[in-house]
């Protein structure tokens, strides 16, 4: 079986940080919520808070961002209208039905597309829209939390991502594989 991360694997760039630009340009009035969001992300990303510490703080601002459940799913389809291009179509031909993809980016928004996407098994974060909340950040050590919750023990032969604040998933793979600009190279574990 092979695993692929979405952002900057499969899609050029971070889809979750690239939508809430685009819904910041809907909204303006939502720039009140992104200083803080981004200090939060900063502190998980250098390992200040970890992953529940990270979910806990983040959703009093997910509430007031995601209060609108129409104006995010309309939001939602005129967003990949205009990015459906930064999907890179020969990795999209790499993948299987029986691949995975595991994904930080939500499920609001990866569900958007599952029809040009090859696998129906895509793990990403949940998210309750009518209660505005994230019910699973599908990040870092998560991801195999995530994996491991579906697939048990199975063994990922191959894992393609960008970054490797996908350790925890390299760490239970077989071959590894880092995508940068949509160019594939073996990594050493």
């Amino acid at each position: 079986m092979k695993v692929f991360d979405f952002d900057n694997t499969i899609y050029k760039g971070e889809s979750t940080f690239d939508f809430a630009l685009f819904l910041l340009k809907r909204k303006k009035s939502l720039i009140r919520f992104f200083p803080s969001c981004l200090w939060l992300l900063c502190l998980y990303k250098v390992a200040r808070m970890d992953a529940t510490q990270f979910q806990a703080k983040l959703d009093k601002y997910t509430k007031q961002l995601l209060k609108n459940k129409d104006f995010i799913l309309e939001c939602v389809k005129d967003f990949w209208e205009e990015n459906i291009d930064r999907i890179y179509p020969h990795m999209l031909k790499m993948i299987h039905e029986d691949d995975v993809i595991i994904t930080t980016c939500p499920d609001f928004l990866i569900n958007e597309i599952r029809d040009i996407i090859p696998t129906d098994h895509i793990l990403s974060t949940k998210t309750d829209l009518d209660q505005g909340k994230i019910l699973f950040l599908n990040f870092h050590e998560n991801k195999v939390k995530a994996y491991r919750e579906y697939y048990k023990d199975r063994k990922i032969e191959k894992f393609y991502t960008d970054s490797q604040n996908d350790r925890p998933l390299m760490a239970i793979s077989q071959n590894v594989f880092l995508v940068k600009n949509g160019v594939v190279k073996r990594f050493s574990k």
